[in-house]
């Protein structure tokens, strides 16, 4: 009998681990053993194998409520790939999937089917820091922010989000920040000690004390095309107070007020900074991500960071058009987007899309893209629109790739039926597995507890817009920033993305945090609709090997073995 066959995939935050094996004798479930090479976490022992903890076991042991957890060799996996929550940026560890077989509470080790030791290294970002990408950990529908609320008093999401926005909530942002809070304070650390350093930022919202208190920092070595961060002028700015701030300091701002009085958009909605040293342009910071406590801390966002004095250049000639242009939404605006510039060929191809523009170029741009897909795509979207690329990725799905995805369709009570076309469902078939929006554990069942859930402050969880097409093949591509792929992003709204291919390390890593955000509310998606229809959802192990079966015959398992391995 062959062993297990193991792949993992890391980011300088996760490690997505996948495994294959044919069906096992007496096997009740795998364990996941780990072994830390280098760590900076301080108490971890290195060079000594540990089981992972898996936190669903028997039907005897529900009896215990939730929040309990057993080493994996007690409690073993049931399922064939699994996201390790635990890796950290400096992190170089090593794991194998050892086979668990006998009864419950009498496993025992099947060490002859384990499979080879498999390294992980997060210790280096992409193409060795001259292409970074950075993920926050926004973890509002889980257990551990349940937990997290009941010992700090949280009571609402509002609560949550009024906590996590001051500095002073050191431990929380940190982790909820995870390497993007990380890495974006080190650029405007190393800003503020730099005085030949200027940042250029384009804006839609503005609202974190943290970062407004470094934007002050620089005075007028801030450079700041700033939104009014909202969809319609007839609301209050949400930007005011930092506004008020940052012109206080002496930076040097544009208050960019485009939106309109009968909300059609126009919004000034990028989210990039270039860094220039001594007059020269260097690098470009863009992504998805909003400088506010929900952007930074509670909503699945990114961020990438590449070091190139021709991308650099190209973003602050965009910087400068947006400067001149003031609350205007000029013609020469849009028919100067309406061609993308040249990119880049080094450190990495990419090429910068802004808008608005003419004609939906950079739509039609994507959707060649999408297209092009040999493998498979895997995604997070927020508020595409009716139509547009994200239905051309589950066109893709339905010519047969591997299609894996989020949509965030759901914000401020807006209802929409959108689901519902997106992932093909039907009456008899309400859930299509392959998408679908985030969501909670609205209740306490088995081994899970209830979690936070949306509202009052927190109306996105997904706030995310990235592509990754065949990240795992001869071409990957990604493509990430603030457009949401909609028609409203293209034709009437301030935004950028930038398409990067052919980097391999880059695309591994995008997949990797993709996958480990859609298993997450894949599960909470499915228990949602198991209770609504008044059914109980998967509870516990089986304590059989029986479990096997199902599994190994299913379509859905070989096409993950397929793409991943």
């Amino acid at each position: 009998m062959p062993s297990v066959e193991l792949k993992a995939y890391c980011n300088i935050d996760d490690a997505f681990l996948v495994w294959r094996a044919g069906e096992i004798d007496g096997c009740i479930g795998f364990a996941i053993e780990r072994q830390w090479l280098e760590t900076k976490v301080p108490g971890r022992a290195t060079n000594t194998p540990e089981y992972l903890l898996n936190r669903v076991g028997f039907k005897v042991d529900a009896v215990g409520g939730p929040n309990q957890c057993q080493p994996s060799n007690v409690w073993p996996f049931q399922r064939y790939n699994w996201t390790d929550h635990e890796v950290s940026f400096g992190d170089k560890a090593q794991y194998r999937i050892v086979p668990m077989v006998g009864k419950p509470s009498q496993l025992k080790a099947a060490e002859n089917l384990a499979s080879p030791w498999v390294d992980v290294d997060a210790s280096e970002e992409p193409d060795h820091g001259k292409v970074s990408c950075f993920f926050n950990r926004p973890m509002a529908a889980s257990p551990w922010m349940a937990r997290v609320a009941q010992e700090e008093g949280i009571r609402t999401s509002t609560d949550l989000v009024n906590q996590i926005g001051q500095e002073s909530s050191e431990a929380l942002r940190e982790f909820c920040g995870g390497t993007l809070i990380y890495a974006l304070r080190n650029l405007l650390e190393y800003a503020k000690e730099n005085n030949e350093v200027h940042l250029y930022a384009a804006l839609f919202e503005l609202k974190d004390e943290e970062v407004t208190k470094h934007f002050c920092q620089l005075g007028p070595r801030a450079h700041i095309v700033l939104s009014n961060g909202s969809a319609s002028a007839k609301e209050a700015d949400p930007n005011k107070e930092a506004r008020t701030a940052v012109h206080a300091a002496g930076c040097n701002v544009v208050d960019r007020m485009t939106a309109s009085a009968d909300d059609r958009g126009n919004l000034g909605h990028n989210k990039f900074i270039l860094v220039e040293e001594a007059g020269v342009p260097v690098r470009v910071w863009t992504g998805s991500t909003n400088l506010t406590p929900t952007g930074l801390f509670t909503q699945v966002n990114n961020a990438v960071l590449i070091e190139s004095t021709d991308l650099a250049t190209q973003y602050l000639a965009q910087w400068k058009r947006l400067h001149d242009a003031g609350s205007e939404v000029p013609s020469s605006l849009k028919k100067t987007n309406a061609a993308p510039d040249k990119g880049i060929a080094a450190p990495v191809q990419a090429q910068p899309w802004f808008t608005p523009t003419i004609k939906q170029n950079d739509l039609k741009r994507l959707q060649e893209l999408v297209e092009g897909a040999k493998e498979g795509i895997l995604f997070l979207s927020f508020m595409p629109g009716p139509s547009g690329p994200v239905f051309d990725v589950l066109e893709e799905r339905a010519a047969g790739r591997y299609v894996r995805g989020v949509v965030n369709q759901w914000v401020g009570g807006t209802k929409s039926k959108l689901l519902g076309i997106l992932v093909g469902g039907s009456k008899s078939d309400p859930m299509n597995l392959d998408a679908f929006e985030p969501n909670g554990i609205k209740e306490q069942f088995a081994f899970w507890a209830d979690e936070f859930m949306q509202g009052g402050k927190i109306s996105v969880l997904i706030h995310s817009k990235v592509m990754c097409i065949d990240p795992l093949g001869d071409h990957p591509v990604v493509v990430t920033g603030s457009h949401n792929f909609s028609t409203a992003a293209s034709e009437s709204n301030d935004e950028n993305f930038l398409i990067i291919e052919g980097d391999r390390q880059l695309a591994e890593a995008y997949a990797a945090h993709i996958i480990s955000v859609y298993n997450h509310y894949r599960w909470r998606q499915y228990v949602g609709l198991k209770h609504a229809a008044g059914e109980t959802p998967w509870s516990f192990l089986e304590d059989k090997p029986s479990w096997q079966k199902d599994r190994l015959k299913s379509p859905r398992q070989i096409e993950e073995w397929k793409f991943w391995m």
